[in-house]
């Protein structure tokens, strides 16, 4: 393919402009052997192509192209955007930043527009001819804000922002788009806030862009290292489709610098963080393990970049300003020219300038990194867009164009008395053999889930002991190795490893827990937990604190411990205990809730995608065997409305936790004294002695749980309502195949419907003799055939 994507873009406007030039000739041809009763429908097919065809190009000629970028846990996201900007406009800080979307449009001017959103504590409006910084300053205040204020405010909807900015991305990256492109930059949150529903609604929105991960290269510790791979799988999910059309960037890769030899562990970095990164993709994404081995992960370091870009400003004040930054933070990017400039960053000429932007940019990797989103775009642009916009095409006129040539010459050729019989018989079993053959695929596809259904109801009644969630992958293998589902591979995957991913969603929630209390050092920084809502999180480790206060930490949360409480104090810290260990039941039932939310939303997704692969392959093959059943009736099913599937399916978890306090007794020992006769004194006085006596006494005893035995609980819980949640995906699924095969049936035996309305209105107003039928009609038919071929050819790109 071209380089220059608007070449790719005008060969599809110049097939359709050709199609449409088809059409003129073939319909101008028929109509001179047609009587004047075919010319409303003519002129409707011409009208709607016309329209269709407007609506192509422009499409064609305005197409969007997104970019969305996101990240791990400083990763650099947002110095990431800046560097595609040319400029500081997003907030960068130590700590994570982000906090809301934001959408960056191209535009000449600059502008910036911050959304009413409900209860927003920032100011909101519309600011026009806005200088960089301004922007940057109030998309701060919004974003730190917002993060001060979530906390106590857990509803407080996240700020939504608009830029208008001439970014360097369209400007400086060389990029052959359609003139009319329009461009814009979708900067999401970080993990830690795409459980906001106002982000999670913006995620949703950007299911077409192409995407740039960014990575955090700069982290050693291994468990971290473990946890951002695990949060660059969260992130794909998160943005929905193929890993094909996203762009991974190790960024902050000049760590490395500070290495003796630093080529050896740069490069031993980048082969082991790319082969980790395939791998969790691959472990996780299985449906889509050919796209992932052709990944493309490419080295960047977006702050030097930045500053190079920031150094060569015509502003001598910024430009000090980033050279100071530079001289400050990476000497060792431009330590060979070091020594030919004044220590004094101020007095730096615009020649030192340059040099030291032109180190910045090569040794950041800039280079490489604006090259590769460029052949990204050029590679991924395309292809992303095009088919839908043929679709759409196709829907609003080619489909019916193709049907109505190959429909109208079919009839005529078959219009004679004798033909028209036959054909009215032909026509009969036709709907017979589609009928017969539609329900037959019908029953292929819908077996193996009836099984399964049937499976679940066993279990749900106690009649059976299996494990379905074993028993659906069992039932999805199977399915895979018939045709035509056998072409599918591994894109089914989703359908069975949704279950697998909320136990370790749960599992990674509940170590966190056990590792908390067993240290007695509350630590709830793990990647699922910073989904969950973050006062929620808050609530959950003041409560962990108040156990390990109480003693409920290292042993005794390891092992558990058999309890007596004898006095007041010992009976209150038991009681304290429960009620702890019940609390802590309630809020990590919310946590999870909140974490198997965001999972669900995943999975569900994957689940929904994975079932459109399934109908699109099943109308695929429906419409081949269809179109040999009836050659010349013209089948075609719009796949982007038949592979749609309803998104209704969600799931619950629901936990309970606490133990059971007894009342019990115990002897006490009791010094009673008493008083006795003595032989030595005649037994006339009495002595007083004391004498040990053992008097019952109430006592609270209860057997504290290990938080073992109360994590494996937790756990068993989430299994015992495996069989309902696959029970929920099997109905739903058997709903989904009947859905699809009423409205293919309904299809179907619409076209068959017309072409009996064509082949009586020939019939009733054509006389054909075998001359004309032979000279005139018989190329005709072939006309229409390869017009109908060219109409299906414009999807090839």
């Amino acid at each position: 393919m071209s380089n220059q994507v608007y070449k790719v873009f005008e060969e599809i406007e110049f097939k359709a402009k050709l199609l449409a030039q088809y059409w003129n000739n073939f319909h101008t041809e028929i109509s001179q052997h047609l009587p004047e009763s075919y010319q409303p429908e003519i002129q409707e097919l011409s009208h709607n192509l016309e329209t269709a065809l407007t609506q192509l190009i422009f499409e064609l000629q305005n197409p969007t192209l997104t970019l969305a970028t996101t990240g791990t846990t400083s990763s650099g996201k947002s110095t990431l955007v800046n560097l595609l900007c040319g400029a500081e406009i997003v907030p960068v800080a130590v700590s994570e930043m982000s906090a809301g979307a934001v959408t960056i449009e191209y535009s000449k001017e600059k502008s910036l527009i911050i959304d009413e959103t409900p209860g927003a504590l920032w100011e909101c409006g519309e600011w026009r001819g806005i200088s960089d910084d301004k922007i940057y300053q109030r998309l701060y205040q919004a974003m730190i804000s917002y993060i001060e204020n979530r906390e106590t405010q857990p509803n407080l909807a996240c700020p939504q922002s608009t830029i208008s900015y001439p970014f360097r991305l369209l400007k400086e990256s060389q990029l052959q788009l359609p003139k009319g492109t329009r461009v814009r930059i979708l900067d999401l949150p970080g993990l830690a806030y795409v459980g906001d529903q106002g982000n999670a609604n913006v995620i949703k929105q950007c299911r077409e862009a192409l995407c740039i991960v960014t990575y955090n290269s700069a982290e050693t510790d291994s468990q971290k290292v473990k946890s951002l791979l695990q949060e660059v799988v969260q992130q794909v999910k998160d943005l929905g489709g193929s890993p094909a059309r996203m762009l991974f960037a190790l960024n902050r890769i000049d760590v490395f610098r500070a290495d003796r030899s630093w080529p050896e562990s740069e490069n031993r970095f980048v082969e082991k963080a790319i082969r980790d990164i395939k791998n969790e993709l691959t472990d996780q994404l299985k449906e889509y393990t050919e796209d992932i081995v052709n990944l493309k992960v490419v080295k960047l370091s977006t702050w030097p970049a930045l500053l190079s870009l920031q150094i060569q400003n015509q502003d001598d004040i910024y430009s000090a300003e980033a050279s100071k930054k530079a001289d400050n933070n990476f000497n060792g990017l431009i330590e060979d020219i070091l020594e030919d400039l004044p220590r004094n960053t101020q007095k730096w000429n615009r020649h030192d300038k340059n040099r030291v932007a032109e180190a910045l940019w090569k040794k950041s990797y800039a280079e490489e990194f604006q090259q590769n989103l460029r052949e990204h775009i050029n590679k991924n642009f395309p292809q992303l867009v095009i088919p839908q916009i043929i679709e759409r095409f196709n829907i609003a006129a080619g489909n019916a164009i193709a049907e109505w040539a190959t429909q109208t010459t079919t009839a005529i050729l078959n219009s004679s008395e004798e033909q028209y019989q036959q054909e009215c018989e032909n026509i009969v079993q036709i709907r017979l053999s589609l009928k017969s053959f539609l329900e037959i695929s019908d029953r292929n596809l819908k077996e193996p889930f009836e099984r399964l259904d049937t499976k679940v109801k066993q279990v749900l009644a106690k009649q059976s002991e299996d494990d379905v969630v074993k028993y659906i992958r069992t039932i999805i293998s199977e399915l895979q190795e018939v045709e035509p589902y056998d072409e599918l591979g591994v894109k089914l995957f989703p359908l069975y490893s949704w279950e697998n991913e909320f136990q370790k969603g749960i599992n990674q929630v509940l170590e966190a827990i056990a590792k908390s209390l067993e240290t007695g050092r509350v630590d709830l920084d793990s990647p699922n937990l910073k989904r969950a809502n973050v006062l929620n999180v808050n609530l959950l480790a003041r409560n962990l604190n108040r156990l390990v206060d109480l003693g409920y930490k290292a042993s005794v949360a390891k092992e558990g411990k058999t309890m007596e409480a004898r006095t007041e104090l010992e009976k209150n810290k038991l009681k304290q205990l429960n009620e702890e260990l019940n609390e802590l039941a309630i809020h990590l039932n919310i946590v999870i809730q909140d974490v198997l939310k965001q999972i669900s939303t995943q999975e569900l997704n994957r689940i929904y995608q994975a079932v459109s692969e399934l109908f699109r392959c099943h109308l695929s093959y429906f419409e081949k065997e269809g179109n040999d059943i009836a050659p010349n009736i013209a089948i075609k099913f719009p796949e982007s409305e038949l592979s749609k599937v309803e998104s209704n399916l969600t799931f619950n978890f629901q936990f309970k936790a606490g133990f059971a306090v007894t009342q019990g007794t115990w002897e006490e020992a009791v010094q009673v004294e008493k008083k006795k006769r003595t032989w030595y004194t005649l037994w006339i006085k009495k002595k007083t002695f004391y004498e040990t006596e053992y008097q019952p006494r109430s006592s609270d005893n209860a057997k504290l749980p290990s938080i073992e035995d109360l994590l494996t609980g937790w756990v068993e819980q989430a299994k015992e309502e495996d069989s309902e949640r696959v029970n929920q995906v099997a109905r739903w699924l058997l709903d989904q195949i009947d859905c699809l095969k009423k409205n293919v049936d309904k299809i179907q035996n619409d076209i068959i419907d017309r072409y009996q309305e064509r082949l009586d209105k020939a019939n009733q107003e054509i006389t054909l003799d075998y001359e004309k039928q032979k000279s005139v009609w018989q190329p005709m038919e072939k006309k229409a055939q390869n017009l109908a071929e060219n109409f299906s050819k414009l999807e090839e790109i």
